[in-house]
């Protein structure tokens, strides 16, 4: 019973961190105390930056401090992160917001699962993990879909409701993850500092592991389409005359849907070649951006828009077993990471050029930007991918 009552402590925390009721209203909230969808994405790209500069520090805080303690400041920088916000009347006052909630972010980051493992290895149940930590996910998402749905009805109420929701809620994370147990660590170090260890992978990939070089590009490329997918669509619809309150059962149904397809996407792994898959997903996310660029109404807008969480829903598992079988166990939780990162990299810039491209001539030429980008990493991609000089598994299963 206590080890049970420690793995729910651990998903409350995942669901009140995962309940961000200001996801749905950020552009008309930003609109609201008068700053641009560029100036948003201006903050994004902050974000991006924070997170991605305070991977290392984080990790170390959490493998040499506690896991716990971790989590709880985490929990407190974002509560700091979105008082701020309340308060924002600025452009430098919002990014620098921003930033506090990058840090927060990187500090649940990992930490969050960590604590699991480390647990359930304490115990000897370690093959549960990828189950239980399939469900935490799941968790997440579904909250999501919930805050999503409560938090844009709240805001046609007051527009700074949704943020005081949101300090709410991590204050609920950080109780629940205080009342649970520490267990003991089972991670080893980096032999150097994760920046080292990327440096190293991406020597590594470059060097006669092209194929892992193109998943890596095709992962950071997906993503980052997928998150200025979703962006892009709260000033889309807003500018097609859907109301706001409306903007949160959409990301509601998005956030649903993306969790159950992501749940049950093992069931499908034996369709297709990774590699053709992830073909055919991206080829879906350039006709969507497309389309949409080329100016639709709202009832197509949105299933189009879609595209993006169930690229997101069902890319990630893909890229994840294409690394897995493309890399050797002693370097691929270090190529895990890095692909990760990598998404916050690409993400810096491209939200920069899409948002001066977005106050330089509109929204859709923004989309047709990301079409392009989208068009030509992705191939490059996919070109390397073709490389098979060290294959670990029969192509088949690729």
């Amino acid at each position: 019973m206590i080890r049970i009552n420690n793995e729910r402590k651990i998903y409350a925390h995942t669901l009140f961190t995962h309940m961000v009721f200001f996801l749905p209203v950020i552009i008309p909230y930003y609109h609201s105390i008068g700053l641009s969808f560029r100036d948003f994405l201006i903050g994004e790209a902050i974000f991006s930056a924070v997170v991605f500069a305070s991977e290392v520090p984080s990790g170390w805080v959490s493998d040499v401090w506690s896991r716990r303690t971790t989590l709880v400041l985490g929990g407190l920088f974002g509560v700091a992160g979105y008082s701020l916000l309340i308060n924002a009347d600025s452009l430098f006052t919002a990014c620098l917001s921003q930033g506090i909630i990058g840090v927060a972010v990187a500090l649940n980051s990992g930490t969050n699962t960590a604590i699991l493992y480390d647990g359930l290895h304490e115990e000897g149940r370690i093959e549960e993990y990828r189950k239980m930590d399939g469900t935490r996910h799941a968790i997440g998402l579904y909250g999501v879909a919930v805050a999503s749905a409560i938090g844009a009805f709240v805001f046609t109420i007051h527009p700074k409701l949704p943020l005081v929701l949101d300090m709410s809620a991590l204050i609920c994370a950080m109780i629940a993850i205080s009342c649970a147990r520490e267990p003991k660590r089972y991670t080893q170090s980096v032999e150097k500092n994760l920046f080292h260890d990327m440096w190293s992978t991406m020597k590594y990939a470059l060097h006669g592991h092209k194929e892992v070089a193109g998943i890596i590009i095709l992962s950071a490329v997906m993503l980052c389409a997928t998150k200025l997918m979703m962006w892009a669509q709260q000033p889309y619809l807003e500018q097609a005359g859907l109301p706001v309150q409306w903007f949160g059962l959409v990301l509601a149904g998005a956030y649903i849907f993306g969790g159950f397809l992501g749940q049950h996407s093992h069931r499908i792994e034996h369709i297709g070649t990774n590699r053709s898959i992830l073909s055919i997903v991206v080829l879906v996310l350039i006709m969507a951006c497309v389309v949409l660029g080329a100016g639709v109404g709202v009832v197509v807008a949105i299933p189009l828009f879609l595209t993006g969480t169930v690229a997101y829903a069902c890319g990630q598992p893909r890229i994840n077993n294409a690394i897995n079988n493309n890399v050797g166990p002693e370097r691929r939780a270090t190529v895990l990471s890095s692909a990760s990162l990598m998404v916050h990299i690409l993400f810096i810039p491209s939200s920069l050029a899409v948002g001066y491209v977005s106050e330089h001539t509109n929204l859709h030429g923004s989309l047709f930007f990301i079409a392009g980008e989208l068009m030509m990493l992705g191939c490059l991609a996919l070109w390397l991918w073709r490389k098979r000089h060290h294959n670990l598994v029969p192509a088949k299963e690729r």
